[in-house]
Order: C-alpha cells, then sequence, then structure tokens
C-alpha cells in the first residue's frame, strides 16, 4: 500500500489523507477498526435475532467468519500481524486486543448457554472461548489461502455441532 495507490484508489489528495493519518500505519489501523466494527455489528444482530442459545453460538461465529471473508482487507491486515508480533510491540498488542475481546464475547454468550442450560455448570468457559476464536481464525485462513477449499458455512456448523456436544 502507498499513498499513491490510495490517491488513485479514493481521489483523495495526497494532502488530504496526509491531514487525517499521520502515516501508514494509521491508515492501516483505521482500515482494520472499521472493519471489525462492521463485523461486530453484524454478529451481535444475528445473536439478537436468534432465539436459542446453539443458533446465538453459531450465528455468531457464522457472521464473523462471513464479516471477515467480506472485509478481506482486515484479514490480510491480521495475516499481516502474524508475522510482526515478534519484532512489532504495537502489531502484537493490536492483535492480542482483538482476540480478547473476541474471547470476552464469547464467554459473555458462554454464560448465557450456561444460564440456559445449555451449557455445563463446570465447563470451562475460556477454553471454549479460545476453541471458537480458533475455528474464526482457522475457518478463514482456510478460506483466504486456499479459495474454494472448504465451505465456510459448513465448517462452522461442524465446528459448533462438536462445540455445543462438549458442551452439554
Amino acid at each position: 500500500m502507498t499513498i499513491a495507490a490510495l490517491e488513485e484508489r479514493l481521489s483523495f489528495t495526497r494532502g488530504v489523507i496526509t491531514y487525517h493519518f499521520e502515516n501508514k500505519a494509521e491508515i492501516v489501523e483505521a482500515v482494520l477498526d472499521s472493519a471489525i466494527a462492521e463485523i461486530n455489528d453484524a454478529s451481535q444482530t444475528a445473536i439478537h435475532a436468534s432465539a436459542s442459545f446453539p443458533e446465538k453460538l453459531q450465528a455468531m461465529v457464522k457472521q464473523t467468519v462471513q464479516g471477515f471473508l467480506r472485509h478481506r482487507e482486515a484479514a490480510r491486515i491480521l495475516i499481516s500481524f502474524w508475522a510482526r508480533i515478534p519484532v512489532d510491540p504495537h502489531a502484537a498488542g493490536l492483535n492480542a486486543r482483538l482476540y480478547t475481546r473476541y474471547r470476552e464475547a464469547a464467554v459473555k454468550l458462554l454464560k448465557i448457554g450456561q444460564s440456559s442450560g445449555h451449557v455445563r455448570a463446570d465447563a470451562d468457559l475460556h477454553a471454549v472461548a479460545a476453541v471458537i476464536v480458533a475455528t474464526v481464525i482457522g475457518v478463514v485462513t482456510q478460506v483466504y489461502f486456499e479459495q474454494g477449499s472448504i465451505d465456510p458455512d459448513n465448517a462452522v456448523s461442524e465446528s459448533i455441532a462438536g462445540i455445543l456436544l462438549r458442551l452439554a
């Protein structure tokens, strides 16, 4: 990504772009933040529209996966973070905050599952949340790197079915 490419694609001048962003890293963060906000909104809408806990869990994971597939630039940014994490504390922090946010959202939903009797009381909710995040990352990266290799909706459905069996 170059400022010149952004100028051409967005039809903005370099002055407009550099007025709002100090550097390319800020632009990348803004793109990621925007995509994540849209993905989270779609996920929350789907969760609220679902009646039962299993439907809510399915909706959360499916919408998050679909969101990253719609916003391929967000997936690309996250993948680029993985390579930079050992040498770039800022990228590591952004990546960690995103994963933490998704795990916390999953734990919150799993607690709803416990209160409705769909999740056993002794389940390790934080470990299950990590598996849910791993499902999202795994499905998205497989589709990203090998487009057409898997059906993401079927992969999510199978994963959630396994998680629900383990939680029962």
